[in-house]
Order: C-alpha cells, then sequence, then structure tokens
C-alpha cells in the first residue's frame, strides 16, 4: 500500500497539473486532493505508528474510527440493555428523571430476567395507604457541636480538575436547590464550590490539597480556615475510593491548569500523582487520632472517612480499636470496586477492589461486631443511578447513598471514556474554554435539582409497593436475585456467615 499511495499520489498531481495547465478552474482540484497528499506523506514517513506507515491516509482513518468505536457503540449500535459501564437503560432513566419527559417505558422491560445477577424486590401484596416518609440522616449526633442532617442521596466527590468548574458550580447549584450535599472531591475546596450556595463535604485526600504545606504534608491552619466556613458540614477522609483502592489519585497534565494548581498548591502543567497513603496516619489508633483533630479543628462538625474496604480482619481491627478506646469517625463512606474515576491506574480500575455490595455487607457486620454500629452513619458509593439503587443499599445497611456517574449524566454526560484526555465533549470532565462552553450552567442545575427529587420519589413508590412508610423497614428479604439459570436467592442468604453479624 505504501509504494502504491506514493504511485497513486504522484499520478494524480501530475494529471492534476496538467489539467490545470489547460483549463485553470482545474486548480480547485487541489484544494481536496492536496490536503489528501500532505496527509498521507506525513502517515508515510512517521515511525510512531505501523499501519499508518504502510496504509496512509486508510491507517489514520481506521484510527480515528477506533478512537471513536465506544462512542458509535453506546449510541448508535449497542442494544439499550447492554453497555459499559452503564447500559442505555440506565443513563436513559437518569435522562428522563432530570428533564421531565414522560417518566414510563412501553411494552415491558428489556433486561433479561432470566440472566444470573439480576435483582428484583418482593412488593407486598397490601401496598401502604400511607405516603412513606423519607427522614434525613443526622450524623455526628452525640460527637460533634454541629450534626449535620444528610439527604438519602448526594453527590460524590468530584475534585475540580478532574471536572470543570462550569461541571462544579451545575452540581452545587442543583445540590442547593434540592436540599443535598456536594462533595468537593480530594481536589479542594474552591471558590466554584462555596458561590454554589451547596452543603459541602470537604474531603481531602493523600495529597492534602487545600491543605497542604510545600512539601505534601498536611497543614492544620489551612484545614482550619477552609473547614470553618458556614457551607462545609462535613468532612471526609479519603483513604482511597474503589476505582483505585491502595492507588493515588492521577491529575493528567493536560488538566492541571494554573488554577487547578492554584487550589492544590501544586506546579501546573504536570501530571501529578498523590500518594497511595496518608502521611498523618498509618495505624487504627493514628487514623482515629486524626478523626478526632480534625473534628476539633472544624469546630466540632461531623468527621469520616471514604475506604474501598478489602479485608474482614481489618475491619474487625479498626472496630474493636473505637470499640476498646469509645472514639469513631461520625460516617463511613463505602466505595466498591465499581466505581469510577476521572483517571485510574490500568490495574487498579479493572482488578482491584470488592464491590460496594459485599464491602458495604461486610463493614456493617463488623461494626455490629463490636458494638459500635449506632453510633456510626454508614453511606455507600458505587453505581447508583435509581430509586432501586438506592433501597438495595438501604436493605443491605446503609443510611445513605452517594453518586457522581449518575449526576454527571444529569449533566449531560454521553458515556464517551475520555475524562482523563481533556477531551470530554460535554464540557463535564475537561479544562478546556470551548469545550466547557457547551455546558450550560443555569440549565443544568434545574436538571440535577430533577433528578435527585424524582429518584427519591421513585424510592418512595417502591416503599409504597413492598407495604413500607420508611426507609429503615427495608431489609434483605425484600430482594432476591437469580444466581443461576434454575436458582434464585433472597438477601439475606446470599452471603457468607462470616461476613455477617452474630
Amino acid at each position: 500500500m505504501r509504494p502504491l499511495f506514493f504511485g497513486v499520489a504522484t499520478l494524480a498531481t501530475a494529471i492534476l497539473a496538467a489539467l490545470s495547465v489547460w483549463r485553470p478552474t482545474f486548480a480547485w482540484s487541489f484544494l481536496v486532493v492536496g490536503p489528501l497528499v500532505v496527509w498521507g506523506l506525513v502517515d508515510a514517513f512517521q515511525r510512531g505508528s505501523n499501519v499508518r506507515r504502510n496504509f496512509p491516509v486508510v491507517g489514520s482513518l481506521l484510527r480515528l474510527m477506533e478512537s471513536q468505536r465506544h462512542v458509535a457503540q453506546e449510541d448508535l449500535l449497542q442494544p439499550s440493555w447492554e453497555g459499559r459501564p452503564f447500559t442505555r437503560l440506565q443513563r436513559r432513566i437518569v435522562e428522563k428523571r432530570a428533564t421531565g419527559k414522560l417518566m414510563s417505558e412501553a411494552f415491558g422491560t428489556e433486561t433479561d430476567y432470566a440472566a444470573a445477577g439480576h435483582d428484583w424486590m418482593l412488593h407486598s401484596l397490601y401496598p401502604s395507604r400511607e405516603e412513606p416518609e423519607l427522614p434525613r440522616v443526622r450524623v455526628g449526633a452525640g460527637t460533634c457541636e454541629h450534626p449535620y442532617d444528610a439527604s438519602l442521596l448526594n453527590v460524590s466527590g468530584m475534585s475540580f480538575g478532574s471536572i470543570s468548574d462550569a461541571a462544579v458550580r451545575a452540581l452545587g447549584g442543583g445540590a442547593a436547590k434540592g436540599g443535598f450535599a456536594l462533595n468537593t472531591g480530594e481536589g479542594g475546596l474552591t471558590d466554584h464550590h462555596l458561590a454554589s450556595g451547596a452543603d459541602l463535604i470537604f474531603q481531602i485526600g493523600t495529597g492534602y490539597f487545600g491543605c497542604r504545606t510545600e512539601d505534601g504534608g498536611f497543614d492544620p491552619d489551612a484545614f482550619r480556615e477552609r473547614a470553618s466556613e458556614a457551607r462545609v458540614k462535613m468532612i471526609e477522609i479519603k483513604i482511597s475510593q474503589g476505582a483505585k483502592p491502595g492507588f493515588g489519585a492521577i491529575l493528567p497534565a493536560s488538566k492541571n491548569t494554573e488554577e487547578v494548581a492554584r487550589y492544590r498548591t501544586i506546579e501546573p502543567h504536570e501530571e501529578v500523582h498523590s500518594p497511595a497513603y496518608h502521611r498523618e496516619f498509618s495505624t487504627d489508633v493514628e487514623l482515629l487520632d486524626f478523626v478526632d483533630r480534625l473534628r476539633a479543628l472544624s469546630g466540632g462538625k461531623p468527621v469520616g472517612v471514604k475506604i474501598c474496604w478489602g479485608r474482614v480482619a481489618e475491619m474487625d481491627s479498626l472496630c474493636e480499636a473505637m470499640a476498646s478506646s469509645g472514639r469513631h469517625p461520625d460516617f463511613f463512606t463505602v466505595a466498591g470496586g465499581e466505581g469510577g474515576t476521572g483517571a485510574g491506574e490500568l490495574d487498579s480500575i479493572h482488578h482491584v477492589g470488592a464491590p460496594a455490595e459485599r464491602n458495604l455487607v461486610a463493614w456493617d457486620a463488623a461494626l455490629r461486631r463490636a458494638g459500635v454500629r449506632d453510633e456510626v452513619k454508614l453511606f455507600v458509593a458505587g453505581k447508583v443511578i435509581s430509586g432501586f439503587d438506592i433501597a438495595r443499599y438501604l436493605a443491605l445497611g446503609a443510611d445513605g447513598c452517594f453518586a457522581a456517574r449518575g449526576m454527571m449524566f444529569a449533566l449531560g454526560c454521553v458515556q464517551s471514556l475520555k475524562c482523563n484526555t481533556n477531551q470530554c465533549p460535554t464540557g463535564i470532565t475537561t479544562m478546556k474554554r470551548s469545550l466547557v462552553a457547551g455546558l450550560v450552567v443555569s440549565d443544568k442545575i434545574e436538571k440535577v435539582a430533577r433528578y435527585h427529587h424524582e429518584t427519591l420519589e421513585g424510592l418512595r413508590r417502591l416503599l409504597r409497593a413492598a407495604g413500607l412508610t420508611q426507609p429503615s423497614e427495608l431489609m434483605p428479604e425484600h430482594f432476591e436475585r437469580r444466581v443461576g439459570t434454575t436458582d434464585i436467592a433472597r438477601f439475606d442468604g446470599l452471603y457468607d456467615d462470616a461476613l455477617r453479624a452474630p
């Protein structure tokens, strides 16, 4: 193909040159042929791609189609019940609820009830006649001067830098309008968060961005200043998240702008890898010391820990330290390996981290074994999209939920999987101003608030169908899962006794 290209390009150029001498109007043809010839020459002489070198122009077209394969597959070729990480059905649920479109489906479900892994709720013969209540979750009761009443559904941590300033303002504005909390992510508390008017959860990761010393340590004075903001309602120490447990966060150089670097106290335009560990603690007792320290520095606000748990023995060890010392975080956010991230290591994102459901059941059981479950609230983050997702997690022991990608769909995310490239076509996960301009903040504020409201209304309708009046009445026996071609298991029989409280 390479010699053939040279021959065809030379012949075409010669013919067009001759025709242009005969009739000058043919010179316009060079506007089409010329760029193709130049394109082919670039491909033929570059050294990085074997295919482009051997198949000029064609190789580049194949590369372009490969780079956009996921977008075409998701939007044009894939059935509604397929798709990863989220199916078109799941994305359609968010779109309908965010936009207020006709919130019904026709002709029956497109999901496969016969497929292993399919879950369903066991409804009651006598649905509730009362309107089910959706109470808020009191966090920090008994330990804090300023406990916080959280919504059952809140925005999970997404840093400024991972998402754009417009996305932060839209999520925050929606949270303020809908009465739920926005987690800042580990990138620091910024003016964009504060300007939104939302209740904020100030997250601190291993890089201590927003409260960081020049050498990368924890700066208590900077933390006190940020945590004392009236809009900050809770503090979250992120040990790890589901998509990269035991791995530090990654900020691509293309997204590390001057503004992002200023808020994080780092050098701009460089790829930044957060440490995998916290410098301030490395034992259970030291973690509890750090929790107490942050609670005092923040003026008595609830302090929690976000983590994707791995080993049950380590859960029990921390719970025993909590029970013996009488000290504990005010909440835990349990993440799962199926969680998302703007940029994750190739190994961690695919092969490290247990699922959120397993982690939740194990952690709830560990807290109960230690006798401290009543003092600690449990939130869960892991592919929360619908009211059914919330109901399932509440039945398995959660007090509330966080959602990140569901909220991104409400912002207009099309799951293009370009979050780590700075090329997000919707302006959500890019710092490019030309792309960010496509995100109209005022429109998305309404959609985020509406999605949140309608999702909780979906939860309310599920409670009514099950004959319940409170989320706390949801139990594992209200759900079943197909575990094989002919086998069905109720949720209270799914997990090994070792993971459950006596």
